[in-house]
């Protein structure tokens, strides 16, 4: 899987923005093996894939 982020600048400190596929294939990856590992291996926190799936749901 090809990791696609982009960095933003906020006023705290940089934030990644995944792409619409990365996060498409993370979703499925934690289907696969779980969110907690599909996010430690992809570093993001579990909270990320919740969100992401409900954004996807809509």
């Amino acid at each position: 899987m090809t990791h696609m982020t982009k960095t933003v600048s906020t006023s705290k400190k940089p934030r990644k923005q995944h792409s619409p596929e990365f996060r498409s294939e993370a979703l499925k990856l934690a289907e696969r093996i779980g969110v907690t590992a599909a996010a430690r291996e992809l570093s993001l926190y579990e909270s990320q894939r919740y969100n992401w799936r409900s954004k996807q749901q809509n």
